[in-house]
């Protein structure tokens, strides 16, 4: 016995006056992609016109989507495990809208907004952090001046030490290829929008065709998290200084959120966000340790209610600290650093 999906959905005469957000990931989203490829009937409205406004109005219909809060997906930075660890949280807020196309090759929409196969949530993939914020680094290395005196190309340049430390060799070096000190984490967003560009015909000073882009609207808020996690040795044979290299890589996250941008269309204003907070955590000096939570003595979890219980009681780190600016931030990131990060 087989099950054909797709025309499965292709039989469906209506579709749910309100969907979650899972439903933007397969279901719905699938049912209106097939719904958009029927022939148009004479003297009938175009399916694919049709489909599109009945997703465009679903989604954006959804006010608060998020991962299921069970799975306990997000990462924690409560008890790391080494003095020379830390990690950093940014709050942002976006002031223009941001997109980054989903790798689905069939979809109701043109450009659909990358999102979780299985949760249909918005974000943005670790790997778009990590290249971006290497481009940042580089720029704060002076790339910028290197490609002009180069006719615009990377020949003969070279990654500073502390870029390698923090995001290892690329791809295609065979020399001293290591793993860099940086782990980086996907952003979730929670709302969806729509934008329209309309390119305009030269000669007719008209628009053509409207193109509909799914976004993360402006105003809505995100978090870039970072873990600073050098591996044994790795400052030694790098010969950098840790508090130096956290110094850089903040001043290369703050260029990129208000300066570059993160989104895909940046030269269009795209992706600009705001910086609303910095928050550090680190693990604290010997004689400041907390003693252990009494859930972490039970031999097993039976439940997760017993797990959200242990969460809940390691939620607090042993060394946290929150500021507005990035100039303080990194004298704490500095102090939190200092006393075995430079010497290990």
């Amino acid at each position: 016995m087989t099950f054909d999906y797709y025309a499965s959905l292709g039989k469906q005469q209506t579709y749910p006056n309100r969907v979650n957000e899972s439903g933007l990931a397969s279901g719905f989203a699938d049912g209106c992609t097939v719904w958009s490829c029927q022939s148009k009937p004479q003297g009938a409205p175009d399916p694919k016109n049709e489909a599109r406004r009945c997703y465009m109005k679903r989604a954006a219909e959804l006010e608060n989507i998020q991962l299921p809060a069970d799975l306990m997906l997000e990462p924690d930075f409560s008890r790391l495990p080494d003095s020379s660890w830390l990690g950093i949280e940014v709050r942002f807020t976006l002031e223009t809208p941001w997109h980054s196309k989903d790798d689905r090759p069939f979809h109701v929409l043109d450009n659909p907004v990358r999102k979780d196969r299985v949760f249909g949530v918005p974000y943005m993939s670790a790997a778009s952090w990590k290249g971006l914020l290497r481009w940042a680094c580089r720029m704060q290395a002076d790339l910028f001046g290197h490609l002009k005196s180069h006719d615009m190309k990377m020949d003969d340049w070279k990654e500073p030490d502390w870029i390698v430390h923090l995001f290892g060799n690329e791809k295609d070096e065979n020399e001293r290829f290591r793993h860099g000190a940086l782990v980086f984490y996907p952003t979730w967003f929670n709302k969806i929008g729509f934008e329209v560009i309309n390119p305009h015909s030269r000669a007719r000073r008209a628009g053509r065709q409207p193109v509909y882009y799914e976004v993360v609207p402006a105003e809505t808020k995100g978090r870039l998290r970072l873990l600073y996690a050098p591996l044994p040795g790795a400052i030694e044979v790098d010969e950098v200084k840790p508090p130096d290299v956290i110094d850089s890589l903040i001043d290369s996250i703050a260029a990129l959120l208000e300066k570059y941008g993160i989104s895909a269309k940046r030269t269009a204003g795209w992706g600009a966000a705001k910086i609303k907070q910095w928050d550090g955590f680190s693990k604290a000096p010997n004689g400041d340790r907390k003693t252990a939570p009494r859930s972490m003595k039970k031999a097993k979890i039976k439940s997760f209610e017993e797990l959200k219980v242990l969460k809940s009681e390691l939620s607090h780190p042993e060394f946290s600290f929150s500021l507005r600016n990035a100039e303080n931030f990194k004298k704490e990131a500095r102090s939190a650093l200092a006393p075995e990060g430079g010497g290990r």
